[in-house]
């Protein structure tokens, strides 16, 4: 009887510890599955460092954007989702907005912003994401932007 016990004894703790190992492999499990690049760099405005204003890349090819906050350096790095870091690879369209504004929706008073309505709403930049670390230092100007024809 004693061995009967000990024996199911045994397998109820193998199992509990195979289950447990199976548990935590699923939900520790990280990673969205998309190739990623690293993108971090520093925002300016006229040369000063822009701090607390939102950056956001929105890929060209679809799918979800990435965001990151300037700290007061100026500087930011990307998250694509809360325990991602990057930003898909491929072009993306760059808008720089006030934090709590949504970046594709310009407010309706400019004065009240520190980011010229140019980086953000119908306005953006373009850049290329690739593997690996991306520096991508955005240097802002008040002066409006040209486009060459």
């Amino acid at each position: 009887m004693y061995f009967k016990q000990q024996r199911s004894s045994s397998w109820q703790v193998r199992s509990t510890l195979l289950l447990s190992a199976l548990v935590l492999a699923v939900g520790c499990s990280r990673g969205s599955g998309e190739n990623l690049g690293f993108v971090s760099g520093t925002v300016t405005l006229d040369g000063q460092p822009l701090s607390q204003v939102m950056v956001t890349f929105s890929p060209d090819a679809g799918g979800r954007e990435s965001y990151g906050v300037t700290n007061a350096a100026g500087q930011y790095q990307l998250r694509y989702t809360s325990q991602d870091k990057g930003a898909k690879l491929g072009q993306h369209q760059v808008r720089i907005s006030p934090v709590g504004v949504e970046p594709r929706e310009p407010i309706a008073v400019e004065a009240t912003s520190p980011v010229p309505t140019q980086y953000y709403g119908e306005d953006f930049l373009l850049y290329e994401v690739n593997p690996g670390a991306n520096e991508i230092d955005l240097q802002l100007t008040k002066a409006p932007l040209t486009t060459s024809s």
